[in-house]
């Protein structure tokens, strides 16, 4: 029985040498004929690291309060949508009793029609509010995060212009 097994892992690394792919990686890039202290000195004095920190500290902040826009949109949907649960419970339960009440089948069968149509338009409605609030956050979040790039390429902009 052959134990040339082509799903063997165990023999996947014993070719494997990283300083061969260092050596190829370096040869590939010609890192030698690249001169760091020149580029260093290049951008010495030109390049604003803390416009850069700055702008980042800017993006985190952006972050942070679009995650807490989105947690808090997602509580108050989420208490609506509760609060409409418990609302269409309630108004089954009381169509419920209206249709025991009821008389006739006649009487029963126009009663379950107008209580149908009114359970169809509140739950339009329902849906209606629910997706207004959800693009509501959407569209905030969205401006935020549009202005803040607006910002970050006006200061990428600053930042190349210092080092030219």
């Amino acid at each position: 029985m052959s134990t040339n097994n082509p799903f063997d892992f165990t023999k996947v690394f014993e070719q494997f040498d990283p300083s061969k792919v260092a050596e190829q990686l370096q040869s590939t890039f010609n890192m030698d004929a690249f001169n760091m202290d020149a580029f260093n000195d290049t951008l010495k004095g030109k390049f604003d690291f803390d416009a850069i920190k700055a702008s980042q500290e800017k993006n985190l902040a952006l972050l942070m309060a679009t995650n807490q826009t989105f947690a808090d949109s997602s509580k108050v949907l989420l208490e609506r949508q509760a609060e409409m649960l418990k609302q269409a419970m309630t108004e089954a339960t009381d169509a419920i009793q209206a249709l025991a009440s009821s008389g006739s089948p006649q009487e029963a069968a126009s009663k379950q029609v107008e209580l149908i149509q009114q359970a169809y338009e509140k739950a339009l409605a329902n849906s209606t509010e629910i997706s207004e609030m959800a693009q509501k956050t959407q569209e905030e979040i969205t401006e935020k995060v549009s202005k803040r790039l607006e910002e970050s390429m006006e200061e990428f902009k600053n930042t190349l212009t210092n080092i030219a």
